[in-house]
């Protein structure tokens, strides 16, 4: 049987600037609101993640002590790792500890009245950050740092500052009023430092307080400043970075050892493998959330998905699947031409939009016609808010199970069910994107197109030799597809070399491409890839509980948690004043840890980014030059292509040619 595409999008486009980061604040006015006075956001992107510091100071204008309670879009595979709290004019870190003993001891301290701060993880949805108090007619201080791996998508890297939060905890918006207004300087600042050279730097997001540099050859520096109530937490800003053309293919490696203890390591593969393209029709089904949360946002998708139709072929067919809380056919299956794409446009722009969100009836709906002699691809858009029918993990999967299937997910949006649609994606062999307010949906689904043209890897697998590894995450690789980067974070016990071996499948053939790698003995330059490997363990082991398989699997995130300082589901990060912490009997432990990711982090500002190319003597891909969207990219090709010049232009601004299309801008 030939492989169906279901591509499974997501869409959250035009975000109401209510559901923000910000403070919270009771519907009922039973408490005065609290001012954010000033919001301080410094990035540095540095060969592979990314360090995000938040420095916020809150203000409280009233006659009475008061509790803020801060909250923002939970990043895409972040890790929280330093809440700080200015007690007496100086920095106290907060520790990591089981979730509800942490909030037995904020509660004990609140009501002592000390100084005391929690943050939390909500579901998917968002950190929260809880501090008392905030004394009356003064300032309180707070940092937040995070920490996050980033990828190369097509020899494109993308930061996303997350601030717009979808609305899907309808339970905590029909509690809160939001607060997202920077009453006095809103800044940020990211520094994007890479070993391999940069072609440009641009950004979406507050793009009139927006300016872009390039310092050194291997500094580039985006810096948004805003005074005097300029600013509001209500929209993302997005950094895109294109990589240098005809970049070798390669693999590198990020080591982290100190001591006699076992090492860390970040492997990145850059393929360069041969992915032909497919020039079969395809059938494309798209399905399209008219829920009531997809108001204000429904003629923006229509506008997005029907230009993006423009760029089908004359052999491809399309249908329309529209729904809310029952699914039903819009327009049945039509091959592509102008009149049918226009007429397509005009049916999705008069739809309106009420009820609940049954993402399942849209997903089972849309598999159903799929014709099995035919490559097919399933469209699903929707802002991710599964909240009538099934909404188990286990009930999609079972969907898939039935069908010879492949799921590609768009995530757009801040609060969508993130781990439900990767896990979609990844049981299936397709792939998963996610797509901001102020990232373009048309452009991106232009950059999955492009990816769907080709052949891909699957069955990835990354093995080595000759050194002991273990604890390896993810613990099942994901398809690789074109231009897409494979990424594996693991444990060593001992330093030495090691052969690396990429084994993978392509049309049903199987591959293998290999090389040498030395994992060191000592190696204390990124500190932080402890807390990035026990995140990607944390996300393997979450994945089991979903599958009902808990049991011990909910202690083993607490005791990752607590070890490495990570706020999950099960563990939060709780400050009190510094002689507290011995009465609680909590253990200084990410204190000490802070300490040396803050030093390692200082070393390495004050150098050249280092090189991390790890088969420069014996190339994985010989003669191959990493993959761009639209060029081929093998063997001294690679140039960027019609495709991925009109994907950079998307990205760069088509949101305003799409608002003058559908009238206006008026979605």
């Amino acid at each position: 049987m030939r492989k169906i595409a279901l591509a499974l999008v997501t869409a959250l486009v035009a975000a109401s600037p209510s559901y923000a980061a910000g403070l919270l604040q009771p519907k009922d006015g039973s408490l005065p609101p609290l001012e954010i006075k000033d919001h301080t956001v410094r990035v540095v992107i540095n060969n592979g993640f990314a360090v995000t510091e938040v420095d916020q100071l809150f203000h409280n204008p009233h006659d009475q002590d008061l509790q803020a309670i801060y909250t923002f879009p939970l990043p895409k595979d972040a890790s929280l790792s330093e809440l700080s709290l200015w007690i007496d004019g100086l920095e106290v870190v907060g520790e990591v500890i089981e979730k509800e003993e942490a909030r037995k001891v904020h509660k004990q301290e609140k009501e002592a009245g000390r100084d005391t701060a929690l943050a939390e993880k909500r579901e998917y949805y968002a950190f929260d950050v809880f501090v008392s108090p905030v004394r009356a007619k003064s300032d309180t201080r707070v940092r937040l740092v995070y920490l996050q791996p980033l990828e190369i998508d097509a020899s494109v890297g993308r930061y996303v500052y997350p601030l717009e939060e979808g609305r899907v905890d309808e339970d905590a918006h029909a509690f809160w009023d939001r607060l997202p207004v920077v009453h006095g300087t809103f800044s940020f600042q990211c520094l994007i430092r890479t070993a391999y050279p940069l072609e440009s730097v641009r950004t979406k997001g507050m793009d009139d307080l927006t300016r872009v540099t390039q310092s050194a050859p291997d500094t580039w520096i985006v810096n948004v400043e805003g005074e005097n109530g300029a600013a509001s937490l209500d929209q993302d800003i997005v950094v895109y970075y294109s990589l240098a053309k005809d970049l070798p293919a390669r693999v590198d490696l990020l080591p982290y050892r100190s001591g006699e203890g076992p090492g860390t390591f970040l492997l990145v593969v850059t393929p360069g493998a041969d992915l032909a393209p497919i020039t079969e029709g395809v059938d494309w089904s798209v399905v399209l959330d008219v829920s009531g949360s997809m108001q204000g946002k429904i003629a923006t998708a229509a506008d997005a998905v029907s230009r993006a139709f423009e760029h089908l072929r004359p052999e491809d067919r399309f249908r329309l699947v529209v729904f809310s809380e029952t699914a039903r056919e819009l327009m049945p299956w039509t091959p592509v031409t102008p009149a049918s794409v226009e007429e397509a446009h005009r049916r999705l722009i008069t739809l309106g939009v009420a009820g609940g969100t049954n993402l399942h009836a849209g997903v089972q709906t849309g598999l159903a016609g799929l014709e099995a002699d035919r490559t097919s691809a399933l469209i699903l858009v929707s802002d991710g808010g599964a909240n009538v029918g099934p909404t188990e993990h286990s009930a999609f999967l079972d969907l898939l199970q039935r069908r010879d299937v492949r799921v590609f997910t768009f995530i757009l949006g801040q609060g969508s069910n993130v781990p439900l649609m990767e896990r979609l994606a990844k049981d299936s062999g397709g792939f998963s994107m996610d797509v901001s307010n102020q990232d373009d949906l048309y452009g991106r689904i232009l950059q999955a197109r492009a990816k769907l043209s080709r052949e891909a890897l699957h069955g990835v697998r990354l093995e080595l030799d000759g050194v002991p590894v273990s604890e390896l995450a993810p613990g099942r690789m994901p398809s690789a597809y074109f231009g897409q980067q494979i990424t594996l974070f693991g444990r060593y016990d001992r330093p030495g070399e090691a052969r690396l071996t990429l084994r993978a499948r392509i049309s049903g053939q199987e591959k293998a491409w290999s090389t040498r790698i030395t994992l060191p003995e000592t190696d204390e330059t990124y500190p932080e890839l402890e807390r990035l490997w026990a995140l990607a363990r944390i996300k393997d082991i979450t994945e089991r509980i979903h599958d009902g398989d808990g049991g011990e699997r909910r202690k083993a995130i607490v005791d990752l948690g607590t070890q490495y300082s990570i706020v999950t589901d099960y563990t939060s990060m709780i400050v009190v004043p510094e002689e507290r912490f011995a009465e609680h009997g909590i253990d200084r432990k990410n204190k000490a840890r802070v300490d040396e990711e803050r030093k390692a982090r200082g070393i390495r500002m004050s150098e050249y980014a280092r090189p991390t190319r790890a088969d420069e003597s014996a190339p994985m891909f010989p003669g191959r030059t990493a993959q761009h969207v639209g060029g081929g990219g093998y063997g001294g090709g690679g140039a960027a292509g019609p495709e991925f010049v009109a994907l950079l232009a998307a990205l760069a601004g088509a949101r305003a040619w799409l608002g003058r299309r559908s009238g206006g801008g008026k979605a």
